[in-house]
């Protein structure tokens, strides 16, 4: 024990806490689990996107079948299906509504293929390659054609109708994603901050500790030492989601997810420390573990709600979610993923959240110092809040 951790009781609290997880079953446990569910979630979209049968293609004329049924022969596999179309308009909804993956369509150099939100590069390369062996199939009939001449009609272009950074089905995996790390990291967390505070008043442990170290430091240092140990949790689970990533060559989902995972770092710090401190109060009024399914109750409920609410609410809902304290951590990352946010909303998310953390927190260390030496009998919230300070 040095000097400064003398002067800084709660630095010792924190590294308690933390050598204790490292060594609980539990805590290891937890973690294998949220691997487990993250390396599921960034696979599966993967998985499903090479399932399912042929391609269908769009097409509104017989060169453009030709086209589709020559890319077909040479892709292999399921190849590719065409589906006909009256007209462009026609194309285009059967493309939005997802009835067929691409629409190709003449134009007057060649060929257009017309997504969604993103084209397969191989799906793409094969339409392109089987539209140049068409159409220099088709002017090779004439004599005395040049390269220039023999190429021509073959160029294919590429045209999406509504760009987004994410394909629909990744976006919504990665955005349940996000807010299923933060409710599962902060419920597993907060459970066992208020086990360990439980745990502490039972065999009395609190009362030498409260004697040597200020009741505030014993809680600024379970907030601290469990919020370390959640962000190397999801340092963790980051690095993993990384590899998956690379091995289902999903690469270029990177370049949209790693923006925004470090505004997901600075919600999930401020939220999870302002839930951190109404665990360890959770803890504080019982007095045995058979106590907590009251006592954790409502910390339960703060975060159960707004995961609905970020995964499954309408997109008016999420937004207002995106700025409510504690529901802004799930809700905001994923809306800056799904949508284009402006900058100024997750700005002004993380002053609000910052605000009711400081508000939440002072609220926790004040009913934490009245009840952490209360034994006997659960104490319920509003009898804590009636207790008067010692």
């Amino acid at each position: 024990m040095n000097d400064r951790s003398l002067d800084r009781p709660w630095m010792l609290i924190a590294e308690r806490e933390i050598t204790t997880k490292l060594r609980d079953k539990t805590f290891i446990g937890s973690t294998v689990v949220m691997l487990f569910i993250v390396m599921v979630a960034v696979i599966l979209p993967a998985v499903l996107a090479g399932r399912g049968g042929a391609d269908k293609i769009a097409v509104v004329d017989d060169a453009g079948a030709k086209v589709v049924q020559q890319a077909s022969t040479t892709k292999g596999g399921d190849g590719f299906e065409v589906v006909r179309a009256a007209d462009r308009p026609a194309a285009e909804q059967l493309v939005t509504d997802g009835d067929a993956k691409v629409a190709l369509l003449p134009d007057a150099d060649g060929y257009i293929v017309l997504g969604k939100d993103r084209v397969d590069s191989g799906l793409e390369g094969a339409l392109r390659e089987a539209a140049s062996a068409v159409g220099m199939e088709k002017n090779a009939a004439g004599a005395g054609l040049t390269p220039t001449e023999l190429r021509a009609g073959t160029n294919v272009q590429l045209e999406l109708l509504k760009p987004g950074p994410l394909p629909d089905i990744v976006s919504d995996f990665v955005n349940i994603g996000l807010a299923l790390v933060f409710y599962m990291t902060a419920l597993g967390f907060g459970m066992m901050i208020a086990q360990s505070v439980v745990q502490e008043k039972e065999s009395r442990v609190v009362e030498i500790l409260a004697a040597a170290v200020p009741i505030r430091s014993l809680l600024w240092g379970k907030v601290l030492g469990n919020t370390v140990l959640a962000l190397s949790q999801i340092v963790v689970i980051a690095a993993a989601s990384l590899i998956g990533l690379l091995a289902t060559d999903q690469a270029d989902i990177l370049e949209v997810v790693a923006p925004v995972a470090g505004w997901f770092v600075v919600f999930f710090v401020l939220g999870f420390v302002a839930l951190a401190g109404l665990w360890a109060v959770a803890g504080s009024l019982a007095t045995r573990q058979e106590d907590l399914g009251s006592t954790t109750l409502p910390g339960q409920m703060i975060l159960m709600i707004p995961f609905f609410f970020s995964v499954f609410a309408g997109s008016s809902a999420k937004t207002v979610a995106s700025f409510i304290p504690i529901a802004s951590s799930m809700a905001m990352p994923g809306r800056m993923l799904t949508e284009d946010v402006p900058l100024w909303q997750p700005l002004l998310a993380i002053v609000i959240l910052l605000a009711g953390t400081v508000l939440i927190v002072r609220l926790g260390a004040r009913l934490y110092e009245r009840t952490l030496l209360q034994t006997g009998r659960r104490l319920g919230y509003r009898e804590a809040l009636a207790i008067k300070a010692t």
